[in-house]
């Protein structure tokens, strides 16, 4: 919360100046020099985003690998056991970790 409060707070006040001097930019000109500099103010706001986005992205497809691989080797050693080992409710088990793993 407090680098999105650093980052806007350069951003807001760049363009509340940008829109009160408009008159001012346009007369020497320099709308190509105000207009690079609010995209990269946005561009340092964003940018905390993007890295917190693509960490719980790489965090959801490590866990979907874990429970991919969980699931499958229960199944496998289920499928290898003899039968009589686990109880009826193992088709039950299997189901409701594949659902598990798909939310």
């Amino acid at each position: 919360m407090r680098i999105n409060g650093t980052t806007k707070s350069a951003l807001v006040n760049h363009l509340g100046e940008s829109i009160s001097g408009a008159i001012t930019i346009r007369a020497f000109g320099e709308e190509d020099r105000f207009f690079a500099k609010n995209l990269d103010l946005v561009d340092k706001n964003a940018g905390p985003y993007f890295c917190n986005f693509a960490a719980t992205e790489w965090l959801i497809q490590r866990l979907e690998i874990m429970s991919a691989s969980v699931l499958s080797f229960s199944a496998f050693v289920m499928a290898l056991l003899p039968q009589g080992t686990f109880s009826p409710g193992k088709q039950l088990y299997e189901h409701h970790a594949a659902s598990i793993g798909q939310n």
